[in-house]
């Protein structure tokens, strides 16, 4: 019964979004290629912005919006696929398929696999040689850049140098069991796995294989990429404790790990004084120099 009233709730939505996207095409971005990586009607684009320098060999910067993986789209993160290429990347701003367009958290997953395959096959078109992939987001897309880090660091079309997540939802269980518990939680997890979560089934077996194909936390391993936790402390909308318990995990794992704290910050980091800014962008730059 829940998983068809979700279904039903993400039908309309899909809907009303359809319907104000209708004929909708996204706009070339200034200074940057609009690339179509999949069949979807209104997402599957990416924004690419090539470096001024470009030689046979190129690193890329690859940047995954937020929105509650229910909105949003690739323009939103442009300036940091920008600010990439300013600093020699490949930088490219990734749109996914969402939950309102019945698409669940592996959908997404797949979505962000074609998009690095398509990156990939672009370059080696202008003759250019990917190097390494850092993969970057904000909120529900630093989740799927975590997840994409986490399951794919094997196959992925371009090798992953480490990971940077920003608020990132990385225990999906804590929408329902954290300091900042939300019954409505479970539509999300129900939605996210494609599986019936509630506060009867979350502990059974079903529901725990479903959450740990799509939850960073259960992914790690002594083998997944670096990564770089960026978080609020005063996050209302993800918990800090997100990015406390991964990194205590990642570091409990072997994994090298970092974790900026932005002390009296909600969840908008984009907010944050400029030196909180600087102090991530001085990390990811330090990170490139050693893992590229």
């Amino acid at each position: 019964m829940l998983k068809a009233l979700v279904s039903i709730i993400l039908t309309i939505s899909a809907l009303l979004l359809n319907l104000q996207g209708i004929a909708s095409h996204p706009a070339i971005p200034k200074d940057g290629v609009l690339l179509k990586y999949g069949s979807a009607a209104n997402n599957q684009y990416m924004d690419l912005f090539m470096p001024a320098d470009v030689g046979d060999t190129a690193d890329v910067v690859v940047a995954i919006h937020g929105g509650s993986w229910l909105s949003g789209d690739q323009s939103s993160f442009d300036e940091y696929a920008r600010q990439a290429a300013d600093y020699g990347f490949v930088g490219v701003s990734v749109d996914h398929r969402k939950l309102s367009n019945n698409t669940r958290a592996l959908g997404m997953n797949d979505d962000i696999f074609a998009a690095v395959s398509e990156v990939r096959n672009y370059l080696h078109a202008k003759g250019i040689t990917p190097g390494k992939m850092i993969i970057a987001g904000h909120s529900s897309g630093a989740h799927l850049a975590l997840l994409y880090a986490y399951s794919h660091y094997q196959d992925s079309p371009i090798p992953i140098a480490f990971v940077t997540a920003c608020s990132a939802p990385s225990d999906l269980t804590l929408f329902v069991r954290g300091e900042q518990k939300n019954n409505n939680g479970y539509y999300l997890l129900t939605a996210l796995a494609n599986e019936n979560i509630t506060a009867a089934t979350i502990d059974g077996a079903e529901a725990k294989a479903a959450l740990a194909k799509i939850n960073p936390i259960d992914l790690v391993t002594p083998d997944v990429p670096p990564t770089i936790l960026v978080h609020g402390d005063q996050d209302e909308l993800v918990p800090y404790e997100n990015s406390t318990q991964l990194y205590e995990a990642l570091q409990a794992n072997g994994v090298d790990a970092e974790l900026i704290t932005y002390e009296g910050q909600g969840h908008f980091i984009r907010s944050a004084p400029e030196e909180m800014q600087q102090e991530r962008l001085d990390l990811m730059l330090a990170w490139a120099e050693k893992y590229l």
